[in-house]
């Protein structure tokens, strides 16, 4: 039976049903939307124009910022790429550091008088910097200029003058025979070099072992003439003239071109600690000086990558001290006095010392 009501006139009617809303009727009740009429957008909170013109100007300020950093960086390589254009003779070289089979880069250090100077193009500075980048270890291998060694094309002569008679290419041929070593580049520099390298970084500290005196030592200003050089032990900061002096002189007690060899690979380390680091090398400010100084009277045959590889082996190196070695006529330096200033190998050829520089090599 379906449920009755009874008014309180006495008579029955049907119970109201809950009221449901029709279709149209819903929908029309819905936000945004007119009895009949069509569905309306639904309004949706508004930022404020301060907030809105805030974000853009972040924006705006955020991609500034990007364009400053890409253009100074590609600013700042281009004056690298030029900067190693001037002293390298390979500047667009982009292939990676060149090495032999156990993974060793060798590179010939000459060291040649400035222009002008007498024998200019005698090189009385021939010294191996050779890196391991696997075991981030350097070897310094020092050759006395008096060396007399077979030259090709020239017969027997003294090894520094290879560099003159047919230049760096036979410079490294010559010492790539005597060491039994692939030598893969070279670097040239002269007095001026040198000197502006030391005091671009500022001068170097030096701790003097012995008293240096050199009666002979030239005159700065007139190399014919001797102004003596008197260098006292203790450790000492030196400028670029004092360190050149400090690597330069031989005769008096300065120990001849050994004691003289082994102050190069002394002052070429310091210049290294200091100019190696990344804080110089990402600096402009400290880069330029440097850069300015290796222009001065320095030449590679190395290309960007490769200096920068170099630059970050040799870095990584100075966590291990250097393997230092002079070929000299001491007890282990396998050399002998071979008649006026000529030296020549103890045992007659050079098969010692080439044992010797694998040994030091491994």
């Amino acid at each position: 039976m379906s449920e009755r009501k009874q008014s309180h006139f006495g008579d029955e009617r049907p119970a109201e049903k809950p009221y449901m809303p029709t279709p149209d009727q819903y929908v029309t009740s819905l936000p945004g939307r007119n009895a009949g009429g069509p569905l309306q957008p639904v309004p949706t909170p508004r930022r404020g124009r301060q907030g809105r013109s805030l974000g853009s100007k972040i924006g705006r300020v955020f991609v500034v910022l990007v364009l400053l950093i890409v253009l100074g960086a590609v600013g700042y390589g281009a004056y690298i790429a030029s900067s190693v254009a001037k002293i390298s003779t390979n500047p667009l070289q982009l292939t990676g550091l060149a090495s032999d089979l156990n993974g060793r880069t060798n590179v010939l250090v000459l060291g040649i008088g400035d222009p002008g100077h007498a024998a200019e193009k005698l090189s009385d500075t021939m010294m191996v910097v050779s890196l391991d980048a696997h075991s981030k270890k350097v070897t310094q291998i020092s050759i006395p200029r008096d060396l007399r060694v077979d030259i090709p094309g020239y017969g027997k002569g003294k090894i520094n003058s290879a560099n003159a008679y047919g230049g760096t290419p036979l410079a490294e041929q010559v010492v790539s025979n005597t060491l039994g070593i692939s030598i893969h580049y070279y670097v040239k520099t002269n007095f001026s070099g040198l000197r502006q390298m030391v005091d671009a970084v500022g001068g170097i500290d030096v701790n003097v072992k012995d008293r240096l005196y050199d009666p002979e030592y030239p005159c700065d200003a007139n190399e014919s003439k001797s102004c003596g050089l008197d260098i006292q032990p203790g450790l000492q900061h030196m400028d670029g003239t004092r360190a050149l002096q400090y690597a330069r002189c031989r005769k008096g007690t300065c120990g001849d071109d050994f004691g003289r060899a082994a102050r190069q690979q002394e002052v070429l380390n310091l210049v290294r600690d200091k100019v190696v680091r990344w804080d110089v090398l990402l600096n402009p400010a400290r880069l330029t000086p440097v850069v300015t100084a290796v222009h001065s009277g320095i030449s590679t045959d190395m290309g960007a990558v490769q200096m920068l590889q170099f630059a970050q082996g040799w870095q990584a190196a100075k966590q291990n001290e250097p393997r230092n070695f002079v070929l000299s006529t001491s007890t282990e330096g396998l050399l002998r006095n071979g008649g006026g200033s000529d030296l020549v190998p103890v045992e007659g050829d050079f098969s010692a010392v080439q044992a010797k520089v694998q040994e030091l090599l491994k």
